[in-house]
């Protein structure tokens, strides 16, 4: 049983005067868990119906039209057959604000300065609709991982992870971003539902030296912010020290103005403009404060700022020169092969390929146009999806290669709507047969992409990638 710190108690006291109660109840309330769906991977309506197919029960969450709170789980979410497709994204609704505030569109080059596991990205990569370019950038090793394995799993071909000091970003990519998402490590006094040990250790002395940290980097992201673009600046913290002074600082020094939000689907309040002894600057007003006692969500700070003019540039003795990755388009050698073989085999329009770039060593890597012509100063750890590997002569998709090019195979498909079928595919049994030939076969469950398999003499060997179940659908009505 964690207690809060009593610093951690006076800080409450000050921030919510007669609040402290409500808000420190309200941590025992567990938060629903809430999801928002891969437009990527098929329509969401459909794509909900299928959840509804595994047994989840789950409702809109009040105010919004494309996020849901689960009611049921015959088993944790993160287990189900939909999840490992990549079809939904298990996220807490404060979390999906910045990148609404936000707002970037397709075409545009975004930076995620604070990126991984990828909860943000991978939402902003859906926004953008898979065009456009986003750098991902983090520094530890252990969750960059998982932001590699999120954006594979989600289907994301615009995006770029990078290992990256954030406050290298600055000189390094000086004014080349449209939009900037900065959501650095803070306190996580908005996540004590999940993480009550911080009640127990939290002290000011360490809200001072995250917020030191947090000064660097809201310093590099407006430096590499285009003039006129837009920088949103979140933290699932409340202290004063990580939010509106990080804010205040950036009016102050920087040529930025903050933008009003509009978010009428949550009970917010503005950000402070005075806390003890401090003053702030008054349009920190237009910041918002979520408290998680006043809405089903974490606890979390958001401030929109636009670039009105040029920053200052800090002198290089070397400008550092882009690096040439080798991506090259669907027509060039040895690409074209290998993509003029899935055309013929699964009855692909040619032009299908040419949406995108392409890069080949041991794997097949598509990307988005944009994120090809990105001036990369650094090599990326990993670039766009990996949709399939070379053979000899023709090429071999994977799961999620299906999943981006399913929707368009005429040939060598094998739609199914068995459940019996179903399970035994994706546990990787064979498959009795409806289709003739040999070879690569695309599976679909009702118009969604599976997977694929290896027809062999009226049999169907399951490629499925091996999980962590065996998956069962519960009995259809």
């Amino acid at each position: 049983m964690y207690r809060p710190s009593p610093d951690l108690v006076e800080l409450v006291e000050k921030l919510l005067p007669g609040e402290k109660e409500a808000f420190f109840a309200s941590l025992d309330k567990q938060l629903p868990h809430t999801i928002r769906f891969n437009s990527l991977k098929g329509d969401p309506e459909h794509l909900a119906a299928f959840l509804r197919q595994q047994g989840f029960g789950f409702e809109l969450f009040p105010g919004f039209d494309d996020i849901y709170r689960l009611t049921y789980q015959p088993y944790p979410i993160g287990k189900s057959l939909s999840h490992f497709l990549g079809h939904f994204y298990v996220q807490d609704v404060a979390s999906m604000i910045p990148p609404r505030v936000l707002n970037p569109q397709p075409g545009e080059t975004v930076l995620d300065m604070s990126a991984a596991p990828g909860s943000k990205t991978t939402q902003m990569a859906v926004m953008m609709q898979n065009q456009g370019a986003i750098l991902a950038n983090d520094i530890v090793q252990k969750r960059l991982k998982a932001l590699i394995n999120n954006l594979q799993r989600m289907g994301i071909v615009n995006t770029a992870v990078v290992k990256n000091y954030g406050e290298s970003f600055g000189n390094r990519y000086f004014q080349v971003f449209d939009k900037i998402l900065l959501d650095p490590a803070c306190s996580g006094l908005g996540t004590l539902h999940k993480s009550p040990e911080v009640l127990s250790w939290w002290t000011p002395a360490h809200c001072v030296r995250l917020a030191r940290s947090q000064k660097q980097l809201i310093k590099s992201a407006v430096k590499a912010l285009k003039p006129g673009g837009v920088l949103v600046y979140s933290t699932c913290t409340l202290t004063p020290e990580e939010n509106e002074e990080i804010i205040d600082f950036a009016l102050r020094e920087f040529p930025v103005e903050l933008e009003p939000i509009d978010l009428p689907e949550l009970k917010v309040r503005p950000g402070l403009t005075a806390f003890e002894n401090k003053v702030f600057d008054q349009r920190l007003s237009k910041a918002l404060r979520l408290y998680p006692f006043e809405n089903q969500t974490e606890g979390f700070f958001i401030a929109k700022l636009r670039k009105t003019g040029a920053a200052q540039q800090t002198a290089s003795r070397k400008e550092t020169k882009p690096l040439t990755l080798g991506f090259i388009s669907d027509r060039t050698s040895p690409v074209k092969k290998y993509l003029d073989y899935l055309a013929q085999h699964f009855g692909i329009q040619r032009e299908v390929f040419s949406r995108y770039r392409y890069f080949i060593d041991k794997r097949i890597t598509v990307v988005s146009t944009e994120l090809a012509a990105f001036p990369f100063k650094s090599r990326p750890m990993k670039t766009g999806l990996t949709m399939g590997r070379p053979l000899t002569q023709a090429a071999k998709l994977t799961t999620e290669g299906t999943h981006l090019f399913g929707e368009f195979a005429t040939s060598n498909v094998l739609e199914i709507s068995d459940p019996g079928l179903l399970q035994k595919f994706v546990n990787r049994e064979e498959v009795e047969l409806t289709i003739g030939g040999n070879g690569q076969v695309m599976v679909i469950w009702e118009g969604i992409p599976i997977g694929y398999g290896l027809a062999d003499d009226g049999r169907l060997k399951s490629q499925f990638p091996k999980a962590g179940w065996p998956f069962q659908l519960p009995p259809q009505d």
